[in-house]
């Protein structure tokens, strides 16, 4: 037995032994599984991680979501954004058809992504600001979703928040939600969850009320707390919750939770935001152990290899000899580091924490889980815990079907 089983073995273990309530699954809780079109392109290690709708588990997932459609600036229309990959690598027709193994779910076209969103053209601005033009977003997805079949729409992108835009925005809403409800199509939303966010106040400039009113569900995202913009700490980059050192209580999924909740918004229309990926950075020459605790102090200014998927992650504690370190408190995820001089380190989420924080959404009567992405996942069972170990621990948690370990607490 390898040592990283070893490992997730021990941490059931200690979650068995030291997290009295015990929970049980709600079959009916979400799990959206965000599908990237782009990762058909990865083809390192002689197209080992590419990956394609072929490899999604359709009975892992309550919804798809196909990322990304993107936002025409001049016609103000829903667009497809790869021709070779959506239509003639049938990556629609193929998202879709996985209903046919999974009659439950439901497969939805994401529209936006950071880069569409911040392609200089102020278009989301230019739609959500004029009538006309939302009339017309709005005509384009109903012929978009009948045509390619379609389940709905997820919107994927974060205005410059105002007064003004508040009201726009949630014309927009009532105006997809309107136009759905005889087609039975779902509306979803991604919402922001990074403090710098809170600090501008963003939450206050959604209309709360109309999400409740006109949105199935939000997507919360949850990571990215900490990343490339703070070139000389390394950090977890999706704490679940405030760790005793920490001046502010705004870096962790719980105090995103809170936040939204306390604005108004229903708990029940929450998806958590699950990272399958760990952010990387470079650390100095000659560390001890301990000085590997976050925060670490980095070397050089940004990241060293940025994001690394979980199936990377994985493989490099397995084949490379890459040290985990762990939160006893759970409060975040682990953490590897390199054997190399200078060192890689890098926080992530495991299968032991994908069940702490899917114990987590039961225990605030989210809605379920958001999964970015599902790609990331050990697809292939590269590190011999199984096909997407993640995924599978999410799954048997909000389901119910976890017998290695029901039971939390979160007091904190």
């Amino acid at each position: 037995m390898n040592l990283l089983i070893k490992f997730i073995k021990i941490v059931t273990l200690l979650q068995l032994s030291s997290l009295p309530i015990m929970l049980h699954g709600e079959p009916g809780k979400r799990i959206v599984c965000s599908f990237p079109n782009w990762a058909i392109y990865r083809t390192k290690s002689g197209g080992a991680v590419q990956y394609t709708v072929d490899n999604i588990d359709p009975t892992m997932c309550t919804h798809v979501l196909y990322s990304f459609a993107l936002l025409d600036k001049s016609t103000f229309k829903i667009a497809i954004k790869d021709q070779l990959v959506d239509i003639e690598n049938q990556g629609y027709s193929k998202s879709v058809a996985l209903k046919t193994q999974n009659p439950q779910l439901k497969v939805m076209i994401s529209l936006g992504g950071w880069a569409d969103a911040n392609d200089g053209s102020k278009k989301y601005a230019a739609l959500i600001g004029n009538d006309s033009n939302i009339d017309t977003f709005v005509s384009s997805v109903m012929d978009f979703l009948q045509l390619h079949h379609f389940d709905g729409l997820d919107l994927d992108y974060d205005y410059i928040p105002n007064a003004v835009v508040k009201t726009s925005f949630a014309r927009l809403l009532v105006a997809l939600s309107t136009a759905f409800s005889p087609k039975g199509y779902l509306l979803s939303l991604a919402l922001p969850a990074a403090p710098s966010d809170y600090s501008s106040s963003i939450g206050g400039d959604y209309d709360v009320s109309s999400l409740n009113e006109n949105v199935n569900f939000t997507n919360l995202r949850t990571f990215y707390f900490h990343g490339s913009w703070e070139p000389t700490v390394a950090d977890h980059h999706s704490p679940l919750l405030k760790r005793p050192w920490e001046q502010t209580n705004n870096l962790n999924a719980n105090f995103a939770v809170t936040y939204w909740t306390n604005l108004g918004l229903l708990a029940s229309k929450i998806n958590l935001g699950i990272p399958l990926f760990g952010l990387s950075w470079t650390l100095p020459r000659s560390l001890s152990s301990d000085s590997f605790i976050p925060p670490a102090i980095a070397e050089k200014v940004g990241p060293s290899e940025a994001k690394m998927a979980f199936f990377e992650i994985c493989s490099s504690v397995r084949k490379k000899g890459w040290e985990v370190f762990q939160d006893p408190s759970q409060r975040i995820g682990p953490y590897a580091v390199s054997p190399t001089d200078p060192k890689t380190w890098v926080g992530y989420d495991d299968p032991a924490m994908a069940i702490v924080k899917s114990q987590f959404i039961l225990s605030k009567g989210l809605g379920g889980a958001f999964l970015w992405d599902i790609s990331n996942d050990d697809f292939k069972d590269i590190c011999g815990l199984g096909v997407n170990p993640i995924t599978t621990a999410i799954y048997h948690t909000l389901n119910g079907l976890n017998t290695t370990c029901d039971c939390v607490c979160y007091d904190n």
